[in-house]
């Protein structure tokens, strides 16, 4: 299990649980979600989002388009809404400008 400020994410079930209440999410939101957790703080680019998002983890030579990094900002956006994340006092994610996205510090 991967936990973070009351979140628990388990990639054996694909699950993500928030308090008491198990979350839906898509495919995308689940695996970019996971891919934060699993980066523990680290800034994780737009590109390797895509890639995380396309299934082509361990890629680094493919194309990423901006439109492709624009529907990484949809999937996180929605995300974000799941979560009932504030982006201006972010709990779990946290937009770093013109590079990517990371976990918000632990609520302590």
């Amino acid at each position: 299990l991967l936990r973070h400020s009351g979140l628990s994410l388990d990639p054996r079930t694909r699950t993500v649980t928030l308090g008491r209440g198990e979350l839906e999410l898509t495919r995308s939101e689940f695996d970019l979600l996971h891919a934060l957790l699993r980066a523990g703080g680290g800034v994780l680019t737009r590109a390797e989002l895509v890639r995380v998002a396309r299934g082509e983890r361990y890629r680094d030579d493919s194309y990423v388009s901006e439109a492709d990094e624009r529907a990484i900002e949809v999937h996180l956006g929605n995300l974000r809404r799941k979560l009932g994340d504030d982006p201006r006092q972010p709990r779990w994610l946290v937009t770093v400008r013109g590079v990517g996205y990371r976990l918000a510090p632990p609520a302590s």
